[in-house]
């Protein structure tokens, strides 16, 4: 399978000890780091190879130590960080170079995609298996129950079943991870120049040094182009724009009832799939693709976004849309 696409078409995952590990010689070629962005598992098998381990936050209700490895624009990065926030969890986080992966050497074995979190000691990879190692932990869920029950009305407290397994909860997951995430890489990538600004983000990683941050933004660039351009292959995309456009309608539509819901979770407090779904928005902010699919769409969607982004950042958004002008 070709490297660059099997962010899009296959995940392993796992969750082991991070001493358990050894020293690996596999070389990694440069331009194949997009191969290590997080996405839908066509080895579902690889995860009962693993054992289960309960974390130390688990039964004591303590807040879990949380590290967690990313890209920045990663939309799975961003969906696993939407909960986190939502959550109020603390958490240490590590930008990985797309180049070299250096970050995750020797430590993380043979798994080089992103997200990867390390929960008290324990190495967790891949988005939904950490929100699903977050979301067993005693001390999040008495959080979420306690939040729930400080926002809702009596006749509609969200439930951590509700909130996590219900069929609505998971068919708005599934879309996040495996429609719309895909639908954004063509269109921050889609032109030479959209994927050198979507690497701009490098600039402000203070890990990265001067030359690292100029090598990434080049050949990282130049990686996720020709990336996005084998997605809209694949996926018989002739418009980008169109594609994300007729996405984000399915979701106003069959989500949102037209506007008539605030959440799609159905009630007055979001559930998964809202917080999946805006982490994937949330991860190109900044970029035209947010002016585009927010801001200048406005309505229900954006309505519903800036409701999203009170609740899990705690504050208004701020709508950036050129040349540092922002709108409400």
């Amino acid at each position: 399978m070709n490297t660059t696409l099997r962010c899009f078409v296959g995940r392993a995952t796992a969750r082991t000890s991070v001493h358990s590990h050894h020293l690996t010689s596999k070389s990694q070629q440069q331009l194949a780091f997009v191969s290590s962005l997080h996405s839908p598992s066509t080895s579902a098998w690889l995860s009962s190879i693993y054992s289960a381990r309960s974390f130390s936050a688990a039964s004591t209700g303590q807040a879990p130590e949380i590290k967690l490895y990313q890209y920045h624009i990663c939309p799975f990065c961003n969906i696993t960080k939407s909960v986190l926030s939502y959550a109020k969890l603390d958490y240490e986080k590590v930008e990985v170079n797309p180049l070299t992966k250096q970050e995750l050497k020797p430590w993380s074995g043979d798994y080089k995609k992103v997200p990867i979190a390390v929960i008290d000691e324990e190495q967790v990879n891949g988005s939904e298996q950490i929100i699903d190692a977050l979301l067993d932990t005693q001390y999040v869920q008495q959080f979420l129950q306690s939040r729930w029950n400080d926002e809702a009305s009596d006749k509609d407290v969200m439930t951590m079943q509700q909130f996590q397994n219900s069929e609505n909860s998971q068919k708005w997951m599934r879309y996040a991870v495996d429609d719309l995430a895909a639908l954004l890489y063509p269109n921050i990538c889609g032109t030479l120049g959209d994927s050198y600004d979507a690497f701009s983000y490098v600039k402000n990683v203070d890990s990265f040094t001067g030359g690292q941050k100029i090598s990434i933004q080049m050949l990282g660039s130049l990686a996720m182009y020709f990336a996005a351009s084998r997605v809209k292959s694949k996926r018989n995309i002739t418009d980008e724009k169109k594609a994300l456009k007729e996405a984000l309608d399915k979701f106003e539509h069959d989500g949102l009832d037209g506007g008539k819901l605030s959440f799609c979770s159905g009630v007055s407090t979001p559930d998964l799939g809202d917080l999946a779904v805006f982490g994937v928005l949330y991860s190109v902010n900044g970029l035209q693709a947010h002016t585009d699919s927010i801001q200048l769409r406005g309505g229900a969607v954006k309505e519903w976004y800036d409701r999203m982004h009170l609740s899990v950042m705690g504050e208004k958004a701020q709508h950036q849309i050129k040349l540092g002008v922002t709108c409400d």
